[in-house]
């Protein structure tokens, strides 16, 4: 039998969910860290993997301590000592390459001097569709808004209304739930109407372990709404924006998932929908460390 480990079974709206509950040390306090897993209870299997995870999660996060604590006193340092023009500068130059990779990744056929022109200068590129450069726009929108509702936090009218800043002008759905049943490689996300409870449930989870690490919580975070797949187009996108405002409320800088390391990414997203996160954990520290030398 696993130690420090449990099954709870929630009953909501006459549907039974199922979460992992493990009993854990943080500093001098013992904590109970709740993870969601979905609609079926796992197998003794499954429960031996969980165990593994957590561990191998808490002990990469503690190896990685220092080096995430200097991450996040450079990025602090940078900001507050820069000009009003230096980080004028320094924000266009962040939301270029995020929004450029970002809607890379989703197929955009923009260049990264397309983007820049576009975002900083104001200048379309030619001969590139319409919908990219609108929804390129749109990104720019969309991380401002999550910067100026940093004091809030995440809700389903937030998701929402980053949904249809994201698509507006672009789908007919923005800012709306997909009403239909989607497949996604292999992958075979909830039923629509089963969307709003598992993004409850999601909140709930990210309510109840606000004190983990922002980046586990992040990627937790981002790996689940990834599998939820609440949206028919958009899903990578805000998902990714959420993951940030998740790490900036937490005072760390953006992670840019680049179009470069997609494999990487996708992996990552394949290996978190049979429980194993670490693997993404991983993934984003890595970009954190490289970006956080390049910008600060």
């Amino acid at each position: 039998m696993v130690t420090n480990l449990f099954v709870r079974k929630k009953k909501i709206k006459g549907n039974e969910y199922y979460y992992i509950v493990k009993s854990t040390r943080v500093g001098e306090k013992q904590k109970k860290i709740e993870r969601y897993i979905g609609l079926n209870p796992p197998s003794k299997k499954d429960l031996k993997k969980y165990e593994e995870e957590f561990d191998s999660i808490k002990e990469f996060l503690l190896v990685k301590e220092k080096e995430l604590e200097n991450i996040k006193k450079a990025y602090l340092n940078k900001i507050n000592k820069a000009t009003k023009d230096e980080l004028i500068n320094l924000e266009n130059g962040v939301i270029t390459k995020f929004t450029y990779d970002t809607n890379r990744i989703e197929g955009s056929t923009l260049s990264y001097k397309d983007t820049k022109m576009l975002l900083e200068d104001g200048i379309s590129p030619s001969e590139k569709p319409i919908r990219d450069i609108k929804e390129a726009e749109n990104h720019k929108k969309a991380f401002l808004y999550i910067k100026d509702n940093l004091p809030k936090d995440i809700t389903k009218e937030f998701i929402l209304e980053l949904h249809r800043i994201l698509k507006e002008d672009v789908t007919e759905d923005a800012g709306k739930f997909r009403d239909a049943s989607v497949s996604v490689g292999d992958l075979i996300p909830v039923k629509a109407d089963m969307i709003e409870t598992e993004i409850n449930n999601l909140l709930l989870w990210y309510k109840k372990n606000n004190g983990m690490h922002a980046l586990e919580l992040g990627a937790v975070f981002h790996c689940i709404f990834e599998r939820v797949h609440p949206f028919f187009d958009g899903n990578g996108r805000v998902g990714r924006l959420l993951l940030n405002f998740i790490l900036s409320k937490n005072d760390y800088p953006i992670v840019i998932v680049q179009n470069k390391n997609k494999r990487r990414y996708y992996t990552a997203l394949r290996r978190a929908d049979n429980g194993d996160y670490l693997y993404m954990i991983k993934y984003l520290f890595s970009e954190m460390e490289r970006q956080a030398r390049d910008y600060y």
